[in-house]
């Protein structure tokens, strides 16, 4: 790497250190034209983090994680796919506290951008009861985002998903089971129509994240619209925009600098707010995601 190139790179990564409250759209720019030279130092960021999360924990104003799991995901890197996996599989609510919303809004691209067409760790995130639920349902929906993509038929999908109704998967009172319906209920489930009405009957399902008219809506439609409705929210969740993905956040709206801690329980708190509502609405608009999301 040249000289001019290597400074370069440093003082994009000096950008995103340290949240400031102002978006970096002019590195990002640089970034995303560096993106062979700046990549290696993108996942060394996330390496670091996963070796030492109590350090982006204490120091609420560190923020370089945030941009380089964005850009990561955008960049499509394959080589990140197991890092982001084992870091959002962190124990207790490190992750949250680590990405907030990203969490939720953003890991199912993440996942499915950086997966190379292989689903084999998501798949075992999703079967792991100690990681958060809303991550284990963000990995349902890379998976079937996956699907709809061609990386993996929808036969075998919806037969990995039918055997996560078992009862055993979560708490009796998650929701894991009703947001996992309502992306079982996106890939046209008519196979598998007898375990999600003994789910509704067995209570698994809440009535109030998804209705059982919504399957009828679904089967009434067809396949082939079900599935292109599934491919078109991919597509308004994607992240090749990389500032239409990234720019509209609350926290670079405000032109006070936030401190690092309001920053980060602002986020939080929209997580928890927000997580059920945007499961519960898989087919919306990304101008309604946007405006909803923090």
């Amino acid at each position: 790497m040249e000289d001019h190139t290597k400074n370069r790179v440093s003082e994009i990564l000096a950008s995103f250190k340290y949240y400031d409250g102002v978006y970096k759209r002019e590195e990002i720019n640089a970034a995303i034209e560096l993106k062979e030279e700046i990549t290696p130092a993108l996942i060394k960021v996330l390496e670091d983090l996963l070796s030492n999360p109590q350090v982006y924990i204490e120091d609420g104003e560190l923020y370089d994680h945030i941009y380089s799991v964005m850009l990561l995901g955008h960049f499509k890197e394959h080589r990140v796919h197991k890092l982001l996996i084992d870091i959002f599989c962190l124990p207790d609510d490190l992750p949250d506290k680590l990405f907030g919303d990203i969490c939720t809004s953003d890991l199912p691209a993440l996942l499915f951008n950086t997966c190379n067409g292989s689903i084999d760790s998501m798949k075992s995130m999703v079967r792991n009861t100690e990681v958060n639920e809303y991550i284990r349902i963000s990995g349902c929906q890379a998976i079937a985002y996956s699907t709809v993509s061609g990386y993996v038929s929808r036969e075998d999908t919806i037969g990995f998903f039918n055997s996560l109704f078992t009862g055993n998967e979560a708490d009796k009172t998650s929701d894991f089971w009703g947001l996992l319906a309502c992306i079982v209920c996106d890939l046209y489930p008519e196979e598998i129509m007898d375990t999600i009405k003994a789910s509704y009957e067995n209570g698994l399902i809440s009535p109030g994240i998804i209705g059982y008219e919504s399957f009828k809506k679904t089967l009434d439609m067809g396949k082939e619209k079900s599935l292109q409705a599934l491919k078109e929210d991919m597509e308004g969740h994607s992240l090749d925009d990389f500032h239409a993905a990234m720019s509209w956040w609350a926290c670079f709206q405000d032109n006070t600098k936030h401190s690092g801690s309001l920053k980060l329980k602002a986020q939080k708190a929209s997580s928890r707010k927000q997580a059920s509502a945007k499961k519960k609405k898989r087919k919306q608009s990304k101008k309604s995601r946007k405006k909803n999301r923090r």
